[in-house]
């Protein structure tokens, strides 16, 4: 993103011409290695200094040591973009608000007021005046104004900063960060190019190698609902996953690529991670349904259930670590962040006592929550045989599947996978039959359990979001 500052007489930089167009000029020479602009022209001079928006968001943490999210482009820089293609804006985030406060005047805070000057009826506020150098006199535009000072009050207002905002789960947003924002409203064009939107038949899409098949299939999903508001048809690319192409075929239900796709009617993908985090994916309501499954994969399944969980009234509890853990680390304000397995023990406790449950059915890959929770509900505990591990075995910032890379040669690390996966299944649809639904943390397997019981469960909550809340006090592991 491109800052406006004072000028800078003491050094040379290139000279631009105030316009409407400054900014891409300047994003031009930034391609060329240049940082600093000098721009005479508007009422006073004054410089661009180019801050790149990936180093932004790795300031001040230190997710870049994390393997998931190391060396990717977690927010796109945006060298290019087209603030007159009309076509692929997405206004989703604040199309709640009546009224939109920019606290600083900056290249992407100016770009978007002007989009939403011409394409809605918010009004647009400016604390910061040298806004008046690039848009011009209109009548819902008030510089030097904070609109909430004598606002009405009936109207809603969202505040565009500059310094980072986390992603609120339990409450829209009225604050957010203004290169997100411009990442959230331009991201169909980023993804697209430029590719005129009516060309476009397909969206071929991949995932990180990393992830597993849960995310996968959420990431289907919620592909799926974005691009159809566009006409769009999302396939999934073959190859791209650390699935075998069969696997998939067997077990899933999963549009792929098709024929006549080519360049001039698809676009592609591949940054999943600058996707996968923005507000429409990370909080779409898409769900994936049991049609995502083979009928004979669902009756298989059945079979097994049945043989588990008789008639008895079960506790489903899906607890997930390892290498969430290592991903969150401390970020306690987050769902996706585990909480202890200590954490969770008086919450099963309580529905238990509660709901009068027979036993509990345990799905994790954690090999010492098991033994924990196990060791504090003798012979109540149920579980499937699946692939456990410990904190132990994983290096710093590693995942599950990089354990399994590392762990099984080349014959047996596809077989292990298929195992993986397949027992994976079997744990979700299971929980899915309980009567009662408790997990540890956000993660891929929890709209998916919700999903196949489709509202049945007659008590279903996630710990770390109860902690969040206030509702359960964690409770720090004992090892």
């Amino acid at each position: 993103m491109l800052r406006i500052v004072d000028y800078d007489d003491s050094n040379n930089y290139r000279t631009l011409r105030h316009s409407d167009d400054v900014f891409h000029k300047a994003l031009k020479a930034v391609l060329n290695g240049e940082k600093r602009f000098h721009v005479v022209g508007a009422e006073e001079k004054y410089d661009l200094i180019y801050e790149d928006n990936n180093d932004f968001f790795f300031s001040g943490n230190d997710l870049s040591k994390k393997n998931i999210m190391a060396g990717e482009t977690m927010q796109p820089p945006y060298y290019f973009y087209d603030e007159n293609d009309d076509t692929k804006f997405y206004f989703r985030l604040i199309e709640r608000f009546d009224n939109i406060v920019f606290e600083t005047a900056n290249e992407y805070t100016i770009v978007l007021a002007k989009v939403l000057l011409r394409l809605t009826d918010k009004e647009i506020y400016f604390i910061d005046k040298r806004a008046g150098w690039f848009i011009g006199p209109n009548d819902k535009l008030h510089l030097g104004s904070d609109s909430r000072q004598g606002s009405d009050p009936n109207k809603k207002e969202a505040r565009i900063v500059e310094s980072k905002r986390p992603m609120h789960f339990f409450e829209n947003p009225v604050y957010f960060n203004s290169t997100f924002l411009f990442h959230e409203i331009f991201l169909m064009q980023w993804i697209s190019g430029d590719v005129p939107l009516k060309d476009i038949k397909y969206v071929e899409f991949c995932v990180k190698k990393t992830e597993g098949i849960g995310a996968l299939l959420q990431f289907c999903v919620k592909c799926k609902n974005f691009f159809e508001e566009f006409g769009i048809k999302s396939v999934f690319k073959l190859g791209s996953s650390r699935y075998n192409d069969e696997l998939l075929k067997k077990y899933f239900r999963i549009e792929t690529t098709p024929d006549d796709s080519d360049e001039s009617n698809t676009i592609y993908l591949v940054n999943y991670m600058a996707v996968v985090r923005s507000s429409d994916f990370l909080l779409s309501q898409a769900k994936i349904s049991l049609d995502m499954l083979n009928p004979d994969f669902i009756k298989e399944m059945d079979e097994y259930c049945e043989a588990i969980l008789g008639n008895k009234r079960m506790l489903g509890v899906l607890f997930r670590g390892t290498d969430y853990k290592i991903m969150m680390g401390s970020i306690k304000n987050h769902p996706m962040t585990p909480v202890s397995v200590e954490t969770m023990i008086p919450v099963i406790q309580e529905w238990i006592d509660k709901y009068h449950y027979d036993g509990i059915f345990v799905a994790t890959e954690d090999g010492a929550a098991l033994k924990y929770i196990r060791e504090a509900f003798p012979n109540k505990v149920f579980a499937v045989a699946q692939e456990r591990h410990t904190m132990e075995e994983f290096k710093p910032g590693s995942t599950i599947s990089e354990l399994e890379k590392d762990t099984y040669n080349e014959n047996e690390y596809e077989d292990k996978v298929t195992d993986t996966t397949i027992n994976y299944f079997y744990a979700l649809y299971i929980l899915s039959k309980c009567e009662g639904f408790l997990a540890s943390c956000q993660c891929s397997g929890v709209p998916m359990v919700r999903a196949f019981n489709d509202g049945k469960f007659e008590c279903d909550d996630v710990v770390r979001e109860m902690v969040i809340k206030g509702q359960v006090e964690e409770v720090n592991p004992t090892q």
